[in-house]
């Protein structure tokens, strides 16, 4: 009886040392059962923050991402590696394309800007504008002289009058400033009569009609002119005086200062041969 308890307390004391020893492996192999384990950071997410100086829509590499207006900015994850961020004007006049390379995680800053690329084209524009203006403005020019009639030259004084005078009000410093830059049939050399030149080519038998064929102004060479009302000066004043066409010349020879501005035109001479 007593050798069978004491086989049975010999049983039970092994169990518990079998127990122990294997709650001691399992805490060598894992740590303290209770112990709390640290929970592991995860790196910020990629984002990126465009700002457009104009009003755009953008892409994210070639996939529409919406609108953005002028000064406010669209924020969109993306991930690591290379991207491309673009972006046009709403009538897509003006782009802009930025090529990224994210190497880590949190928010990298896009600027758009489109201002510059719309001031060069408003610029590239214009100076195109122009030029083809002044190009027509030759051709028209060249034309003009194809035709002939462009000038008259008086055999009598050698003296290369413009067939008609500039078509509009002008001061006598704006007359002076007309003629010397007028670039007719070839020539740059043009320049204000003086009254004595007016009057040499006034001829009271001639009657061509002048100011919108309201009058008749006694001009030799047909010169066709909108007013009848010349700037002239004196060969020793160099200030503008008037002749005027539809009067006689003998009243006029003299010339007439300073009369209604509204009438007042240029007529521009040279010498022939010069």
């Amino acid at each position: 009886m007593i050798n069978s308890k004491r086989r049975a307390v010999l049983v039970l004391m092994s169990a518990v040392l079998m127990l122990g020893a294997g709650i001691a492996q399992t805490q060598r192999e894992e740590g303290p059962i209770l112990r709390p384990k640290r929970p592991i950071a995860k790196p910020a997410s990629p984002t990126l923050l465009v700002i457009c100086d104009l009003a755009c829509n953008w892409t994210l590499d070639g996939a529409a991402k919406g609108r953005i207006e002028a000064g406010g900015s669209a924020k969109e994850k993306v991930e690591l590696g290379q991207h491309v961020v673009a972006a046009a004007t709403e009538d897509g006049m003006d782009k802009d394309e930025k090529e990224l390379d994210i190497k880590a995680g949190g928010q990298t800053i896009v600027h758009i800007a489109l201002l510059p690329f719309r001031d060069a084209r408003l610029k590239a524009e214009q100076e195109a504008r122009e030029k083809a203006a002044r190009q027509q403005q030759e051709h028209e020019h060249v034309a003009r002289e194809e035709t002939g009639g462009l000038t008259w030259t008086d055999s009598a004084t050698r003296l290369m009058w413009t067939k008609s005078d500039n078509g509009s009000e002008v001061s006598w410093g704006q007359a002076v400033d007309y003629c010397r830059k007028l670039r007719l049939a070839g020539h740059s050399d043009w320049r204000v009569p003086t009254l004595d030149e007016l009057n040499g080519i006034s001829d009271s038998g001639a009657s061509v009609s002048c100011d919108s064929d309201k009058s008749k102004c006694h001009i030799k060479g047909n010169i066709r002119l909108s007013t009848g009302w010349v700037w002239g000066r004196k060969i020793t004043d160099v200030s503008g005086q008037i002749h005027v066409f539809t009067y006689d010349q003998a009243i006029w020879s003299s010339g007439m200062k300073r009369y209604e501005k509204k009438f007042d035109r240029a007529l521009c001479v040279r010498r022939s041969g010069e």
